[in-house]
């Protein structure tokens, strides 16, 4: 299982993610799928920082207790909370994605970005407040995004339309404009003026 999670980051992070792995409470299931994998199969891998990644659809972990939490440096507080970005808990998912934004890491992004083709608003809020309140203000984040979405067009375009699938089915009533909907708007702000 750790295997699966060591191959969502570059090969440079092989080490870290490994001791972050090792060190995650069992989990009840496998982690499940790829971020990259249409309903109609496999998409093109991900690329970052020109290496192929794989990052699963949901972890099933449960949180670490706070003395693990204790003995990881930055690094390995970073690759943990990108991972529990996965959890299959949404709650989860949004408490740890706060420490994402705190690296300009170009691995993080992938993490970021996915977050905007799933069905919980309320992260895609917290993602598009980033996204047009503080990103503008962080140069190398923002040159790591614009690469990621260069190399990975296809994701690009999958995250869009998922993105586009729960707006029409879940909120398009509440939201009736298309630039209403958060994970939209932050999807449009990091592609840039067309």
């Amino acid at each position: 299982m750790s295997d699966t999670l060591v191959r969502a980051f570059p090969k440079h992070l092989a080490s870290v993610a490994a001791r972050v792995a090792a060190g995650l409470p069992p989990a009840r299931l496998e982690p499940v799928g790829s971020v990259a994998t249409s309903q109609a199969g496999q998409w093109p891998q991900l690329r970052v920082m020109g290496e192929p990644v794989v990052i699963p659809i949901r972890i099933y972990h449960p949180e670490p207790p706070e003395e693990f939490l204790a003995g990881l440096n930055d690094a390995e507080r970073t690759v943990l909370a990108c991972l529990y970005t996965r959890q299959h808990n949404g709650f989860v998912r949004q408490r740890w994605l706060a420490h994402v934004f705190s690296s300009d890491e170009a691995w993080v992004v992938p993490f970021v970005v996915q977050l905007l083709g799933e069905y919980v608003i309320e992260i895609c809020r917290d993602v598009e407040t980033f996204v047009l309140d503080v990103l503008p203000g962080r140069p190398v984040l923002r040159r790591n995004i614009a690469t990621f979405l260069a190399d990975n067009p296809s994701f690009l375009e999958l995250t869009e339309c998922r993105a586009v699938s729960y707006w029409a089915c879940y909120y398009r009533y509440r939201l009736p404009l298309r630039g209403t909907y958060p994970a939209l708007t932050a999807l449009d702000a990091l592609r840039g003026p067309s």
